[in-house]
């Protein structure tokens, strides 16, 4: 049986017209375990060093869910007319295996 996940799996559609198949636009939000021992920093402490942010899946696909996040509510704003719906799929456990998001 499969671990029911403990974190939500944010998913949005947009209807389009129907007459094509689903866009799906898929992300993760999780991050995996870190070994606060193999760090320099704190893993999640969030610490700027140089500029940057230093944090265990601080960057990890955050420009991609920021740039589909920004589609779907553009396309809603603008009010397109999509010949099919689009979908967007935020998983919480891709890193534990994907049974209760991408699945």
């Amino acid at each position: 049986m499969a671990k029911a996940c403990s974190l939500p799996n944010p998913i949005a559609r947009l209807s389009g017209d129907g007459i094509a198949g689903p866009l799906l636009l898929q992300s993760h939000i999780d991050v995996m375990p870190a070994n606060p021992e193999r760090w320099r920093h704190p893993p999640f402490g969030g610490d700027l060093v140089d500029g940057f942010p230093w944090e265990w899946g601080s960057l990890d696909m955050k420009g991609v869910i920021a740039m589909m996040l920004h589609v779907i509510l553009r396309a809603k704003t603008d009010g397109m007319a999509s010949a099919g719906d689009i979908v967007l799929a935020l998983v919480s456990d891709d890193e534990s295996g994907g049974d209760q998001g991408g699945r």
